[in-house]
């Protein structure tokens, strides 16, 4: 008998019996030669006697090793079917090892939170929506049909005959009661087609409103100079913020029960209200800064004053009858205001404060008469040009005023208004001539929304030329030069204003917002002969 070949290495090809060569599991293991004396196909019996099918090797038997002698045991047909079925069955498993998952689309956007089930089971995935256009937001149309006299004014004020263009003594101050009236949702769209508005402008008033809601801190209803938006202000005042957001609102017709944003409007004056104190004025923490505390109660006062006349609710009431009583004990000597209470005022507080005491009137709170005479006492002693001019303060009674600037001038003209100077005063109608002459909306090198604002309401109540010249360039430039995309649309950019440093992108998108609301914000003092002039072609 021939001796047998020792079996080969591992891992590497051998031939035996036939001459085969067996694979398993992709890699090659050779089937052993056939003993002398076997039938090939037949299974052989191991010499080894010492252990029985079922048990275990002696010594630490490979799983190899165990496959070659079940390989030897077998009849070559099972050995061969054995053999394939587990190179299949690696080689699947070795496809499945290898083929990449899809990766799953996830939509991180507030669109859209719902789950659908992915093409392979256990996975999910959140879809993305489809871009949709945000639709241009329209203002809330009423059923209701507009009143038969939609620009009703004030009764005309008994004047003196004078000869023309002569400077006129001051008549009796006019009667607001009903000047808050156009913001009624039957009278805003004839106002504004009586004094020369148009679509675009009540569409940049509801994107301003728009953004302006989104500004709202959702936890405690109030707003700030200095964010969440982009180019906020160098100082925070929350007190401010809110009363301008708040007069934004209003003055499109808003009020806590009634507008588009009633909601946001209640919200912002269940804020104010619960930071009021005993005596009238908002105590806010952190505090306010010391040179802004007038101003903000005076913004905060005309706000709550508004509230009261266009909702007549009592709820209302008292919040402003406190307001404005902190409003008239703060009152300077000179019979203007400033930064603290009773000090020697000036200009710019004080034309806050006018509008605050006619805010009050409007909504038929008594204002002491000594009031508006203080006023009056202040107003001729920085007076220049024969009135039809302005400055900011006295800095000494034998020197004359001092910061003439076309802002304070405006401010000035606006009180005088409503103090009683006739339309056709001679030092008005300089005046207003003068600031139209150069505060004419230059957007790109001369840019004063706080100008444009006093500006804007002394022209409005004018009307006639005076009026239609200055709306005609505000009508355009404004809704023009509002934002169009992106997470500020419907703000103005504040950059390069006069003061859009300190007070921000709120400040400036306010303060435009207010100019486009002036065909209903207030009806116009002067009643039925600027209304004519107004609607005339």
């Amino acid at each position: 008998m021939n001796p047998q070949p020792p079996p080969p290495p591992r891992g590497l090809s051998a031939t035996g019996g036939q001459g085969r060569t067996t694979l398993v599991g992709g890699l090659p293991w050779a089937a052993p030669p056939v003993p002398d004396g076997a039938v090939p196909g037949m299974p052989v019996v191991s010499d080894d006697l010492s252990r029985r099918d079922g048990d275990e090797p002696a010594g630490p038997a490979s799983f190899p090793a165990r496959l070659d002698e079940l390989v030897r045991r077998s009849p070559p047909l099972t050995a061969s079917l054995i053999v394939h079925v587990i190179a299949l069955l690696a080689l699947a498993l070795w496809v499945v090892r290898v083929r990449k998952p899809e990766r799953p689309v996830l939509d991180l956007s507030f669109a859209s939170t719902e789950v659908v089930e992915a093409p392979d089971p256990g996975v999910q995935i959140v879809p993305q929506p489809e871009p949709v256009e945000e639709p241009e937001p329209e203002e809330v149309k009423t059923e209701e049909p507009p009143v038969e006299d939609p620009i009703a004014a004030p009764p005309a004020i008994a004047e003196p005959i004078e000869a023309p263009g002569a400077a006129t003594a001051e008549a009796t101050a006019p009667v607001v009661g009903s000047l808050l009236d156009g913001r009624n949702i039957g009278r805003r769209e004839a106002l504004v087609n009586a004094f020369g508005g148009s679509d675009a402008t009540e569409a940049a008033v509801a994107r301003a409103l728009e953004w302006l809601a989104k500004q709202q801190d959702r936890k405690d209803g109030l707003w700030s100079l200095q964010g969440p938006y982009v180019d906020g202000g160098s100082q925070e005042n929350r007190l401010a913020a809110t009363a301008m957001a708040l007069l934004a609102f209003q003055g499109a017709g808003n009020t806590p029960r009634e507008g588009k944003h009633k909601a946001v409007v209640a919200k912002g004056w269940k804020a104010l209200v619960a930071r009021q104190l005993p005596d009238g004025h908002f105590d806010f923490s952190p505090p306010i800064p010391s040179h802004h505390a007038l101003y903000s109660h005076a913004q905060a006062t005309i706000a709550a004053c508004e509230l009261f006349g266009m909702t007549k609710n009592a709820f209302h009431a008292e919040p402003a009858r406190r307001a404005l009583a902190y409003a008239v004990a703060a009152q300077g000597r000179n019979g203007a205001w400033r930064y603290q209470p009773r000090e020697d005022g000036d200009m710019s507080v004080t034309g806050w404060y006018m509008m605050a005491l006619k805010s009050g009137e409007m909504a038929g709170l008594e204002v002491p008469p000594q009031a508006f005479e203080g006023i009056t006492t202040f107003l001729d002693s920085v007076a220049v040009e024969k009135g039809a001019r302005y400055g900011y303060r006295l800095d000494s009674p034998q020197k004359p005023p001092v910061q003439v600037t076309d802002a304070i001038s405006a401010e000035g003209l606006l009180c005088r208004q409503y103090l009683g100077w006739r339309r056709d005063d001679a030092r008005m109608n300089a005046g207003i001539e003068l600031l139209l002459a150069s505060k004419f909306i230059d957007w790109e090198n001369d840019k004063d929304v706080y100008a444009w604002y006093y500006i804007t309401q002394v022209a409005h109540h004018m009307g006639a030329d005076p009026w239609r010249r200055w709306n005609d360039r505000m009508r355009e430039v404004l809704p023009r030069e509002q934002v169009g995309k992106g997470a500020e649309a419907g703000s103005w950019d504040p950059s390069l204003d006069k003061w859009g440093h300190i007070g921000g992108r709120l400040f400036v998108t306010c303060f435009c917002t207010y100019m486009l609301e002036v065909y209903y914000r207030h009806l116009p003092i002067y009643g039925d002969a600027a209304v004519e002039a107004a609607s005339a072609p």
